[in-house]
């Protein structure tokens, strides 16, 4: 257990200062600090106890951000609710398109990417800049068949013959960032191989959309990806961190954010480094102006 001598230490309290907070005389907690004070320790753990209650606690835990955890969030039930309208295989063909539109930051690609982990009919493609049409559809047969083949129809029979086995999602993450005419085969590729197709990117996508009327008709829902939530904010340092925070913590975290997940993350290693440098058991406004 740390000691009287090591909190006020690591606070800079002098006698007076502990006295004035836990009720002690000045003598008997220099006679704890300097040990000199007999008896079984009971008193000096009353002292620490009331130390604690006022926020003067030295931590001896390292804490540390878990990159791993994922947080249901509302942006994320809303995702997982259309993939699993777009596999259901009594679901209409017809409009099997979906599109999920938001911000950066706000989760689309780790929450399509979590999807695809947790069901294994479904693919993840991530549009590159200056991928060809071929490029694409080659990547959506890798994915699909575990080949890429050379030329567009070589690909799309790997993608029929695929999805003749079953239903199959294909999750195109950047789509905001294609050409025009790369969306026309997509809608080939939705049509010919009875494949529905989630397209995910920025506010730009929508545009697109828009002006696309056959690529259009066919989408059954856009979801747009709303800014974290206080919620989101507190789910995320419990399940990260093992920390708890109180409301005026928790919602100054927000104000933060911006709504932008990332910067959730970035401001948690920020404080998770404060607090392990000063030894502190809980996030504290004061981490919060330091970050």
């Amino acid at each position: 257990m740390v000691g009287l001598k090591e909190v006020m230490s690591h606070f800079g309290l002098s006698a007076g200062d502990v006295a004035r907070i836990t009720g002690y005389s000045k003598s008997t907690i220099s006679q704890i600090k300097n040990n000199k004070y007999g008896g079984d320790g009971q008193v000096e753990t009353e002292i620490l106890d009331k130390l604690k209650e006022a926020g003067y606690v030295v931590s001896k835990t390292k804490f540390r951000v878990r990159s791993d955890v994922f947080i249901k969030t509302a942006n994320v039930h809303k995702f997982d609710t259309l993939c699993d309208e777009l596999l259901d295989r009594d679901s209409d063909l017809t409009s099997s398109i979906g599109v999920v539109i938001g911000r950066a930051g706000r989760g689309k690609t780790k929450a399509a990417r979590h999807y695809v982990v947790q069901h294994s009919e479904s693919i993840y493609v991530l549009f590159v800049d200056g991928f060809s049409l071929v490029d694409v559809a080659r990547e959506i047969a890798y994915e699909i068949g575990g080949i890429r083949p050379r030329t567009f129809r070589a690909c799309l029979d790997v993608i029929d013959e695929a999805t003749l086995q079953g239903r199959r999602l294909i999750i195109l993450d950047e789509a905001d960032k294609m050409p025009k005419k790369y969306f026309e085969m997509l809608r080939g590729i939705n049509e010919r191989c009875s494949c529905p197709i989630l397209l995910v990117g920025e506010e730009p996508l929508r545009r697109v959309l828009d002006s696309e009327r056959r690529l259009k008709s066919r989408v059954r829902r856009v979801v747009v990806f709303d800014p974290v939530t206080v919620a989101d904010v507190v789910a995320y340092y419990q399940m990260s961190v093992g920390l708890s925070l109180n409301s005026e913590v928790a919602h100054a975290l927000w104000q933060r954010s911006q709504g932008d997940f990332r910067l959730v993350v970035r401001d948690a290693f920020a404080a998770v480094r404060l607090m392990n440098t000063n030894r502190l058991v809980s996030l504290t406004m004061d981490v919060v102006k330091g970050i």
